[in-house]
C-alpha cells in the first residue's frame, strides 16, 4: 500500500527524508537512495546528473550527486553519513529516468556508518506523506 497526494507517490517500505527530498530502502548492511516524487517533480524533467564516485566517504548532507533539469541545478545530499558502495549507472546516462519512475531509478548506495543516530531522522511513509502535503502545496507541484 502506498500514500499520494496530488499525485506524487509515497510507497510503503521506504523512508523519507523530507529536508534532502531523498527516499531510502535498506538492503542488509547498505542503503538504497533516490529521489522522492516531490523532489524530482520540483525540478522539472532532468537532463544531467553527477553523482559522487564509488567509494567516497560521507557525512550526513553532503553532497552525493548533482541535479540539473530546465529550471533547477543543485546538490543530491545523502541522508546518511558512510561510502558510497555503487552508483546506477543507467540514471548516470539517462537521468530522465528518476523522473519516469523515482521509486525504480535509485541514484546511489551508500553503506552507512552512523545509523544507529541517523536512522530516527527518516521518516515512514505515512509520517511523510502527511508532512509533504504542505511542500507540494507551497512548491504548487503536482506529480506524474
Amino acid at each position: 500500500m502506498s500514500s499520494s497526494y496530488k499525485g506524487c507517490v509515497f510507497p510503503e517500505g521506504l523512508l523519507y527524508d523530507l529536508e534532502y527530498h531523498v527516499w531510502v530502502k535498506f538492503e542488509g548492511e547498505v542503503a538504497v537512495v533516490g529521489a522522492t516524487a516531490p523532489g524530482q517533480a520540483y525540478a522539472g524533467e532532468i537532463i544531467f546528473i553527477k553523482i559522487k564516485d564509488k567509494g567516497t566517504t560521507l557525512e550526513r548532507g553532503a553532497i552525493a550527486a548533482t541535479v540539473e533539469s530546465a529550471k533547477y541545478m543543485g546538490p543530491m545530499r545523502t541522508p546518511l553519513s558512510g561510502t558510497i558502495t555503487e552508483v546506477n549507472e543507467e540514471v548516470k546516462n539517462q537521468p530522465s529516468l528518476v523522473n519516469q519512475a523515482p521509486y525504480d531509478n535509485w541514484v546511489f548506495k551508500i553503506s552507512p556508518t552512523k545509523l544507529d543516530s541517523e536512522r530516527g531522522l527518516l521518516l515512514d511513509t505515512r509520517s511523510a506523506s502527511e508532512k509533504y502535503r504542505s511542500i507540494i502545496d507551497e512548491w504548487g507541484i503536482q506529480c506524474g
